[in-house]
């Protein structure tokens, strides 16, 4: 009896000392340089051409608007090119918000999924980390998970507006 008590004393003490021995995992940590994984993939490049395309003819038309009104200063020419230049701000002013409001959103759903399938506890930004091991740099991955995706970058619709009737002087 007093063997078996012995054998079950130092069975016990084994199972402790090879339970602590064990280290537990800690959170497991990935680092993304937000700038450069937000940046340099083909969804934000689609964006960009998107908004230089839209741009185009708005600025085109704000500078046919400012060589008439250089050539005849006239306050009809005046009030255009302030209407050029108006619509052009506005609208990209608009679409810039709705496009990086677009991009935001994907980036912050490829980090969620990205930590979720990778079994992350946590996702830290670059630029708050003061150093890492490279082994946690996720940039790449996340850059390469971007460029997956797509963007609808079509324009909701605007309602028409009625333009008033133009008065006879």
């Amino acid at each position: 009896m007093k063997r078996l008590i012995v054998l079950l004393g130092i069975a016990l003490l084994g199972l402790g000392l090879f339970g602590c021995n064990q280290q537990q995992a800690g959170p497991s940590i990935g680092v993304v340089d937000e700038a450069a994984a937000f940046q340099n993939n083909s969804a934000a490049t689609a964006a960009m051409t998107y908004l230089q395309e839209l741009g185009t003819p708005l600025q085109h038309k704000a500078e046919a608007a400012y060589k008439a009104m250089q050539e005849d200063q006239s306050e009809e020419n005046v009030t255009a090119y302030k209407a050029a230049m108006g619509e052009l701000q506005s609208v990209m002013n608009e679409e810039q918000q709705r496009v990086v409001a677009l991009i935001d959103a994907k980036f912050n759903e490829v980090l969620e999924n990205y930590r979720k399938e990778k079994g992350l506890s946590v996702i830290l930004s670059r630029q708050s980390v003061i150093a890492l091991d490279n082994a946690v740099d996720i940039t790449a991955d996340i850059s390469a998970a971007m460029d997956a995706i797509t963007l609808d970058l079509t324009p909701p619709a605007r309602p028409a507006m009625e333009e008033a009737p133009a008065e006879n002087q």
